[in-house]
C-alpha cells in the first residue's frame, strides 16, 4: 500500500469517475485531460502531465514532472510523457479520431500545439460540460472531505470572537482566521475556474469596505492590500458598531466549504440589523425549497423574488447591473451565481450547492452554510423532503456580537 502524509484518492473513486466520463462521451473516441484539478480528479495526482481516457478500455496517465511523486500519489500506473510529437502513437489514438478537450480552461497556444501533434485528421471538441457535470455530483467519500472542510472552517471563524478588537486592522483579524485554517489543513489558496481571476483564502472586511467595488466575481469586493489583487482585507481599522463580514472558503484535501458570518463590536445600526434579518429570511426561503430534482433556475428566481418582497432586490448579490457570483473548481452549482443557472441544472443525489444571500450595499449578509451539503436523496423511492438537505456549516448561533 502506498504511503503518504496526506490523503490519497482511493482506487475505487478513480475508477468510478473514469467510468462515468466514458459513459458520457457520446461519439467521442476519447478525452485528453490536462488541467491540474481535473487531472487530479480523474487520476489522483496533480503533477504536470495528462490523462487519456478512451471511450472504451483503460486510461493512460502520462507525467512530465514529477513522475516519482505521481507514482506515489496515483492509484494508476503513470508513464513518462516524452514529447508531443509522439503523443498520438503513445496514446494509441486512431486516425480520424474525435477527441474531447477542456476548452474552457486550455490556453489557445496549448490547443494549437496539441492539435498539430495529433494531426489534421483528428477532430477536437469540448468536453468541459461533461466533466463539470460529473464532478458536481459528490460521492460519500467526497462529502466526507467537504464535511471536514466545513468543520475546520467553523472552528476558524469561531475564533473571530476571541480576537476582534476595536481599532485593529482588517488584515490583522484575517491573519488570525487564516492561521487557524492553515493549521487545520487549508493549502492557502482557492482555485477559481475563471480567466484572470484568483482568490485569497477569503474576504474579511468591516463596514463600507465590504461593499467596496472590485473586479472579482463576488458580491463583496474589499480594497485588498495591492493593486494587483484589489480585493479582500486591507489596512482599514475596525470600528465599534460596524458589521464585520467574514466570508471564507475552507479547503480540505482539495474540497471546499464556503461560509459567511457577520460580527459586530456592540450593536449595529437598526438599518444593518434589519438587512441582516432579511438576509436570513431569504436564506430560509431558499433552504425550504432545496430538494432533489429542483431546477436551479427556480431556486434562483425564488431568492430574487424574496429579496424583492423584503425590499432588497436592488442589493441582493450586488447591484442590478452586476449581480455577482462564483464558479469554484469543485464544479458545484451555486444558487448565487453571476447568471441564473440553466433550466436543466437540477439538484441530484450528492450535488452540492450554495445559497449565499449577501446584501453588500446594506452591509448585511447571512449564510448558514447550506453551501456544501447539497440536495441528498435518501433513496429513489423516497419523496424529497427537508431531511434530504444537509447543511454542513453548523454555527452555534446566527450572528456574532
Amino acid at each position: 500500500m502506498k504511503e503518504s502524509n496526506y490523503i490519497l484518492t482511493p482506487r475505487g473513486e478513480i475508477e468510478a469517475r473514469i467510468k462515468r466520463l466514458q459513459e458520457n462521451m457520446g461519439d467521442l473516441t476519447g478525452a485528453i485531460i490536462l488541467g491540474s484539478v481535473n487531472l487530479g480528479y480523474f487520476s489522483g495526482t496533480a503533477q504536470e502531465g495528462l490523462i487519456y481516457i478512451p471511450r472504451e478500455g483503460l486510461p493512460t496517465l502520462m507525467i512530465k514532472k514529477s513522475l516519482e511523486r505521481a507514482t506515489e500519489e496515483s492509484a494508476l500506473l503513470p508513464l513518462p510523457q516524452r514529447s508531443l510529437r509522439s503523443l498520438k502513437s503513445d496514446l494509441d489514438i486512431p486516425a480520424g479520431a474525435s477527441i474531447g478537450l477542456e476548452l474552457d480552461i486550455l490556453p489557445y497556444n496549448n490547443y494549437l500545439r496539441l492539435a498539430a501533434s495529433l494531426g489534421e485528421d483528428v477532430r477536437l471538441s469540448d468536453i468541459s460540460q461533461s466533466i463539470k457535470h460529473i464532478r458536481s455530483a459528490k460521492s460519500d467519500y467526497e462529502i466526507s472531505l467537504i464535511r471536514r472542510a466545513a468543520e475546520n472552517l467553523d472552528a476558524a471563524i469561531a475564533c473571530v470572537a476571541d480576537h476582534l478588537r476595536e481599532g485593529m486592522r482588517e488584515i490583522d483579524l484575517a491573519a488570525e482566521v487564516e492561521r487557524s485554517m492553515r493549521l487545520s489543513g487549508h493549502p492557502g489558496m482557492v482555485a477559481f475556474r475563471r480567466f484572470n481571476h484568483s482568490l485569497p483564502m477569503g474576504h474579511l472586511m468591516a463596514g463600507g469596505n465590504a461593499a467596496y467595488p472590485s473586479y472579482v466575481s463576488s458580491p463583496t469586493g474589499g480594497k485588498g492590500m495591492s493593486l494587483f489583487l484589489p480585493q479582500g482585507p486591507g489596512y482599514s481599522r475596525i470600528r465599534r458598531g460596524e458589521p464585520v463580514l467574514v466570508d471564507y472558503a475552507g479547503c480540505y484535501n482539495g474540497y471546499l466549504a464556503d461560509e459567511t458570518r457577520i460580527f459586530c463590536l456592540g450593536s449595529p445600526s437598526p438599518e444593518m440589523e434589519q438587512a441582516h434579518q432579511a438576509a436570513l429570511q431569504i436564506e430560509d426561503a431558499i433552504a425550504r425549497e432545496l430538494a432533489p430534482g429542483k431546477s436551479c433556475r427556480d431556486i434562483w428566481n425564488l431568492g430574487e423574488a424574496e429579496g424583492e418582497r423584503l425590499g432588497y432586490g436592488d442589493h441582493l448579490g450586488g447591484p442590478k447591473d452586476r449581480k455577482a457570483g462564483f464558479v469554484g473548481q469543485t464544479g458545484d452549482r451555486r444558487v448565487s451565481c453571476a447568471r441564473p443557472p440553466g433550466p436543466g441544472d437540477q439538484g441530484e443525489y450528492g450535488h452540492s450547492c450554495g445559497a449565499q444571500d449577501d446584501l453588500p450595499r446594506s452591509g448585511g449578509g447571512g449564510d448558514r452554510g447550506y453551501l456544501s451539503g447539497g440536495c441528498r436523496e435518501v433513496g429513489e423511492a423516497d419523496p424529497p423532503s427537508q431531511r434530504d438537505l444537509e447543511g454542513l456549516n453548523r454555527p452555534k448561533n446566527r450572528s456574532g456580537r
